[in-house]
């Protein structure tokens, strides 16, 4: 048996009103633009390393905060394989009697997601979630830590021949981690499949929450109040610009890092008990253009600016 720790990176719709988006909508929600991979043997010593770029078939021009992240050009892609024949590629480099290790579980999310869209036959081999592991043997398993978290904790240092956001590299980041865990089978608690992507995940591209609070004031200073969970994905994305009153509802924007634009309506409510509820709409924007949500928070930044000084 080998371990195969991999990572992947993935582009998405620049709007979700695009014509290619709603072709294809939830049934490939980020399209797959590199797959990278590094070989432990079982002893977990690095016996290779896989890179390959795809190019994509439907989100053909790269989203602007993908390409600002992992410094993949349009041109890259351009002479890269296609998915069916990149990941057989991967798959006959893994070899047999592979194991996967991911850190987290969206890239299993993604890639299945992929296999299913694309119609693909082949079966990929197990997964396992070394961030899991991670959290449960350091840190209680309470929270989920970032890669970067858990190479501090261990004192790996990062390098610029391995920069990050670079599939290949953030894999190679992840298999020093994995060597660092003092019992190597320990994985094998930690299967994951991965949230199934798209409209059955979350159900639609808006939700509500509530939660008690001592005051308004208590809750725009709050983590509450602060970070947005996504309707579609869950991921948190922070409040920019602070909330600004509107037909009496205070509302606000924050960014999912793979969803975009959010718009969060907060209004006050007292319960039985004379308790203050917080209650939340949360909705994806429609418009997702990169030039519409720059001018929409520089107008909102304009609209609590201009509240806080009266």
């Amino acid at each position: 048996m080998h371990y195969i720790v991999i990572d992947l990176e993935w582009n998405q719709p620049l709007s979700h009103q695009s014509s290619a988006f709603r072709r294809v909508g939830d049934r490939l929600m980020f399209e797959m633009i590199q797959i990278g991979a590094i070989k432990l043997d079982e002893h977990r010593r690095m016996r290779g390393s896989f890179s390959r770029l795809i190019t994509p078939q439907f989100y053909m021009k790269l989203h602007p905060r993908i390409r600002r992240i992992t410094g993949i050009t349009q041109e890259d892609l351009a002479d890269a394989p296609g998915f069916q024949e990149a990941l057989k590629e991967f798959l006959e480099w893994c070899g047999e009697d592979a194991v996967l290790l991911t850190w987290g579980s969206d890239d299993i999310s993604v890639f299945q997601q992929n296999l299913d869209f694309f119609k693909s036959k082949c079966s990929l081999p197990p997964f396992y979630d070394l961030q899991s592991l991670y959290c449960a043997v350091n840190e209680s398993g309470k929270d989920r830590k970032g890669l970067s978290a858990a190479l501090s904790y261990y004192g790996i240092e990062a390098s610029e021949e391995h920069p990050f956001h670079n599939a290949v590299d953030d894999a190679y980041y992840t298999a020093l981690v994995y060597q660092r865990f003092p019992d190597a089978a320990a994985i094998f608690n930690h299967p994951e499949s991965g949230p199934q992507l798209g409209k059955t995940r979350s159900g639609k591209r808006e939700t509500g929450d509530e939660k008690l609070v001592k005051s308004e004031r208590g809750y725009y200073a709050s983590s509450f109040g602060k970070l947005i969970p996504c309707p579609v994905c869950g991921k948190k994305g922070r409040v920019m610009e602070g909330y600004v009153l509107q037909r009496g509802i205070r509302t606000a924007l924050a960014d999912c890092p793979d969803h975009g634009l959010m718009y969060v309506q907060v209004a006050f409510d007292t319960n039985e008990k004379q308790e203050l509820i917080a209650r939340r709409k949360i909705i994806i924007s429609d418009e997702q253009n990169p030039a519409y949500v720059v001018t929409k928070h520089l107008q909102w930044q304009q609209k609590a600016t201009a509240q806080r000084e009266r």
